[in-house]
């Protein structure tokens, strides 16, 4: 019996521009008609596996077997006892527990060989590319191959979705130390159902989750994501076109229609390059965003343009220069940096990778000493930077959402007298249950994780505190603007008397009260 297979390396004829596109405007469909998708991920052992040997060994585990049949069977045993674990744990909410076998009753759960192994198969390149995210969101059945043994796919997405979030599971710490370390996360970058914050109304939001896949075409940045999305009208597959242009276009086609910036919430100092203005964002490197602002903007903006545009979210002015590379918009200058901080990192040299304590303390402590100015009447005495830990949680308007749930674990786990007296002050109110005090504090540092690593933050001259993402490269002279049309205030970076570059959107402490009410709009030119 012969067995039909589409291998789209293959079957595509690469060179040709205009098969290309033919092909790329139908992969959904192929995908969808095709009885399944299998996905070899290779041979036991692999080229691949080495890069994860030397990162094991990095944290003490130096005695890595090699890779068999049977050790590769042990670990996707594993991986079903964990996808039965999560189905568990989902299954009492609603009080209808029916798997057989716990996890902690399976014999391969203290092998660590075992999770090595099941590492091994996260980490194989086919879970980088770009395109798998489309061909597995649209397939009927996808069945992972591994050597001579397979898996169902979703068997795997849960599995990793477990290791991401495991809740109070017993297992040893040392089988725990390891779950920061075994690629789960590669699993869910490429399943939608697994995504955070994806929202097919909004492509930007899955440009956000698609950031570090691999392609070997820039343009597909756009192209492998358009059969996904609802709101792909601003996508148009042309191969033929520049990379440059390809993203110019686009980016004009979501800002002209809607009279919003919600697009500029990608930007991170888009013309570093030299070849497209600041206000495109460049999808080959990294967005510019900082990830608690980005989910909250993206969240406003897509409810708010979804049951109609709100008057007050729209441009005041917006148009463009004749040749298209300059916009020009209305804005107010809310202040200027005159002090940063460093990067935040904490992850390089972390003892634990379970234990973000120490280093998120660090990185704060570190932080508020920087930021801390003197007094004008007396240069003994430093003022505290205002809205510290309002920056930090990003809690304060437009983006309260978060606020209560955790400004008050924010307080008792800095652990200074101010924070022991509210520590008591929620337990004798009942905001606070002891009972699961260390459970509580292990989940705020995962909220506290992405609001501190990789960001920065600074002051402008009022004393008000800033946040942003890392990745942007701010300078102390940086102008602070409010921007019509924006959900956030924005960096820029003045090139001349009337023209800025766009550096990064930002958090800003106190942002509507920065400026005062009744300061003219000015007009405002990115190049």
């Amino acid at each position: 019996m012969q067995l039909p297979l589409w291998i789209d390396a293959i079957c595509v004829n690469q060179e040709d521009s205009n098969e290309r596109d033919a092909q790329a405007r139908r992969m959904k469909s192929i995908y969808e008609r095709a009885a399944g998708l299998i996905i070899w991920l290779g041979k036991y052992n692999e080229p691949t596996d080495e890069a994860l040997r030397f990162d094991l060994i990095r944290w003490h585990i130096d005695r890595v077997e090699g890779n068999s049949e049977a050790m590769a069977r042990s670990a996707l045993v594993l991986a079903v006892l964990l996808k039965e674990e999560g189905d568990l744990r989902q299954k009492q909410k609603f009080q209808s527990p029916d798997i057989l076998m716990r996890l902690e009753d399976c014999v391969h759960t203290e092998n660590l060989q075992v999770w090595v192994q099941l590492s091994r198969l996260f980490h194989r390149p086919w879970f980088e590319r770009l395109w798998i995210i489309q061909e597995l969101a649209v397939s009927r059945k996808a069945i992972v191959r591994w050597g001579n043994l397979q898996a169902p796919w979703p068997t795997l997405e849960k599995a990793a979705q477990f290791i991401l979030r495991p809740g109070e599971v017993v297992l040893s710490p040392r089988i725990r130390r390891l779950f920061p370390l075994l690629g789960a996360h590669r699993i869910t970058q490429v399943a939608l159902k697994s995504m955070y914050n994806f929202d097919p109304r909004n492509v930007l939001t899955i440009l956000q989750n698609t950031q570090n896949n691999k392609c070997s075409d820039p343009r597909d940045r756009l192209y492998a994501i358009r059969g996904i999305v609802d709101d792909n009208q601003d996508i148009e597959i042309d191969y033929s076109i520049p990379v440059q242009q390809v993203y110019r276009n686009w980016a004009e086609k979501r800002i002209k229609p809607t009279w919003t910036l919600q697009i500029f919430s990608a930007c991170a100092d888009s013309s570093g390059r030299g070849d497209l203005p600041s206000w495109v964002p460049d999808l080959r490197r990294p967005l510019g965003q900082d990830k608690p602002i980005w989910i909250a903007t993206q969240a406003l903006g897509s409810m708010s343009w979804g049951m109609g545009v709100r008057p007050d979210l729209l441009c005041r002015e917006l148009r463009y220069s004749e040749d298209g590379l300059m916009i020009y918009l209305s804005g107010k200058q809310a202040g200027t940096i005159d002090n940063m901080t460093s990067v935040g990192d904490a992850v390089t040299d972390l003892p634990d990778p379970t234990d973000l304590k120490s280093k998120l303390r660090q990185i704060l402590t570190d932080w508020e000493t920087v930021l801390y100015t003197p007094s004008k009447q007396s240069g003994d005495e430093f003022i505290s930077p205002i809205g510290f830990k309002e920056s930090v949680l990003r809690s304060f308007y437009p983006w309260s959402i978060d606020h209560n749930n955790l400004s008050m674990p924010y307080d008792i786990w800095r652990g200074d007298d101010r924070s022991r007296h509210s520590l008591e002050e929620y337990v004798n109110s009942g905001d606070w249950d002891m009972s699961r005090h260390e459970v509580t504090l292990k989940e705020f540092e995962r909220d506290l994780f992405p609001r501190v690593h990789g960001c920065q933050m600074f002051t402008i001259e009022s004393g008000r505190t800033g946040i942003v993402a890392g990745n942007c490269g701010i300078h102390v002279g940086d102008e602070l603007w409010l921007l019509s049309g924006g959900l956030t205030a924005f960096v820029l970076r003045r090139v001349n008397e009337v023209e800025h570059r766009l550096i990064s959107p930002c958090y800003l402490f106190a942002m509507m009260y920065a400026v005062d009410a009744n300061r003219e709009w000015q007009n405002v030119v990115l190049v």
